[in-house]
């Protein structure tokens, strides 16, 4: 495995280093470099060097690049797989689906729709004196954009921002997690394959010194950050400093609803695999099940059924549904969580039982009921295999209960009413809702990703999440060969009573007035066709007259 940093297209080895750890047997893997401060700065330069290039490469070299990409990471795809489970410790199938699967489909998705996306946008406008102008917006790339990845989707993550952004006319220096380097830095082995120009994608493992000089870096245009909320708002503190541009995901306390005419067996089966799945390490993980208390002993039931047939293990073993957690530090949040709620009054109906025979990072899933909002589990982020149910009597309720938390990322609703689960739909306050499913919408390249109220800032993925890294410019051209427009100088107290008279023309509300204003206009006529083309005044006709 190469734990060197990737700067320039160049393999570069350093004197400080970290050693990255199989979170399923505590067995080391590899030492991982680690950049210095000088290191970061070549990084940047490099970045900034290949943007003035990379900007202008036309849509076909880029869509050629992303083909060739996806054919070697489906070509390497067990090679890589296999490397996220060693040092992130999510089963084999998991990885395989979840993260190879899921970045083949973003490259394809970003190579055939990447034109499309930022091709120019007409404006026609609504101004009567502004319609013989050519109007439109344009998408045009910052520049070098620093990404800080996290290490719950090793792989899925890092890729996906950076074909967001390289997709779009950046350059990208990407920072992965100390957790999980080496996965990390196959998306480099795969892009300078694949033929991506040098300095494009620079990848430097650092420490958090190193990080937060690039984060305040004058040439680093924009900041993709996925992590935790206080480190988000540290990362917001010092990108003010140049105004940088910055999207923040940060994380999720994510309910389902499921409501008394659910499939219960459908809502059973996709609360245990969304709750569970990558041992919960999930941003967009079932984090709090509110079930209606008509069905939920019924419900509660089978989850538990279904949670004590998943087997905990290895996760190189082929049978094995739940791997270790990533980190120690994680594993120490999810106890903490289980132990608060437990003293609060919460039962575990299910779980919660030590692993003493296996050595790594492992907890056994865990079912909680009698919960409430007193509780960490309810109200903060836990990230790990627990699955906490509580009940509610009517949807209005429910809506509270989803709605009463700090964060704002995803949530789900079951239900087989098609008009119950819009109008939930519309009162949830999430940034993705999803209808008899659950986190879905991350493995969708075109879909948004990213939330409200701390949850974090801006989008990520598809369209929307490109547009989040471009400067939106409005550009208009104007070739009519009047030589003074109306509005310009000089003032007079005709031009006072003619704007007056416009205003009523083309903003009053009743018709017989917009008529006799339109005949009182006459004698100033020629003054109107000296500065204004005629063809704007018969194309506005239509809309004096509408109500």
């Amino acid at each position: 495995m190469d734990g060197t940093l990737l700067i320039d297209n160049k393999r570069i080895t350093t004197e400080q280093k970290i050693t990255s750890i199989n979170p399923a047997t505590l067995e080391p893997l590899g030492d991982v470099c680690l950049a210095t401060e000088d290191h970061c700065q070549e990084a940047v330069q490099a970045a900034k060097n290949a943007f003035v290039s990379w900007k202008e490469s036309p849509g076909n070299k880029k869509r050629q690049i992303f083909k060739n990409a996806k054919k070697i990471l489906l070509q390497n795809s067990r090679e890589i797989a296999t490397l996220i489970t060693e040092e992130h410790g999510s089963p084999l199938p998991e990885s395989l689906s979840m993260e190879i699967w899921s970045a083949a489909e973003a490259l394809d998705y970003y190579a055939h729709c990447t034109d499309k996306n930022l091709s120019p946008q007409k404006m026609r406008s609504r101004v009567v004196l502004f319609l013989h102008k050519s109007s439109a917006f344009h998408f045009a790339p910052l520049g070098p954009t620093f990404i800080i990845s996290p290490w719950n989707f090793p792989f899925l993550i890092p890729i996906l921002d950076v074909i967001s952004a390289i997709s779009s006319g950046n350059t990208v220096i990407l920072k992965p997690s100390t957790s999980t380097p080496f996965t990390a830095s196959k998306i480099g082995e795969i892009f300078i394959e694949a033929g991506l120009p040098a300095g494009v994608l620079n990848i430097v493992t650092c420490q958090v010194p190193q990080a937060e000089t690039l984060i305040t870096h004058p040439d680093i245009q924009n900041i993709l950050f996925t992590g935790s909320v206080s480190t988000g708002k540290r990362i917001m503190e010092l990108a003010s400093q140049n105004l940088t541009n910055i999207v923040l995901e940060l994380g999720g306390n994510d309910a389902m609803v499921v409501l008394k005419d659910a499939d219960l067996e459908r809502a059973v089966l996709g609360a245990v695999w969304a709750g569970f799945m990558n041992c919960g390490q999930s941003c967009g993980s079932v984090e709090r099940v509110y079930v209606d208390r008509d069905i939920a002993e019924e419900f509660k039931a089978r989850v538990v059924e279904h949670t004590r047939k998943l087997r905990v293990g290895n996760p190189m073993e082929p049978e094995v549904d739940i791997g270790p957690m990533t980190t120690r530090s994680q594993l120490s949040v999810v106890k903490d969580h289980i132990e608060d709620a437990k003293a609060r009054g919460a039962q575990v109906i299910c779980g919660n039982m030590p692993y003493d025979s296996l050595p790594g990072y492992f907890i056994q899933p865990t079912v909680l009921t009698d919960v409430n909002h007193s509780m960490k589990i309810m109200t903060e982020e836990t990230f790990g295999p627990v699955l906490p149910i509580m009940t509610f009597s009517d949807p209005e309720e429910a809506i509270t209960l989803v709605n009463d938390s700090s964060l704002g990322l995803t949530a789900s609703i079951w239900t087989r009413n098609k008009k119950m689960a819009k109008w939930m739909a519309n009162r949830l306050e999430t940034g993705t809702v999803t209808v008899n499913d659950h986190m879905s919408s991350f493995a969708e390249p075109g879909a948004i990703w990213g939330g409200v109220k701390q949850s974090g800032i801006g989008r990520s993925h598809g369209h929307f999440g490109q547009l989040d890294l471009m400067n939106i410019k409005y550009i208009s051209h104007d070739f009519k060969k009047k030589r003074k427009l109306v509005w310009w100088f000089p003032y007079d107290a005709e031009m006072t009573t003619f704007m007056e008279k416009a205003i009523t023309l083309f903003h009053g509300d009743r018709i017989g007035k917009k008529l006799k204003t339109l005949f009182s206009l006459a004698p100033q006529m020629s003054r109107i066709f000296v500065t204004l083309p005629i063809t704007n005044l018969i194309r506005v006709l239509p809309k004096i007259f509408k109500k």
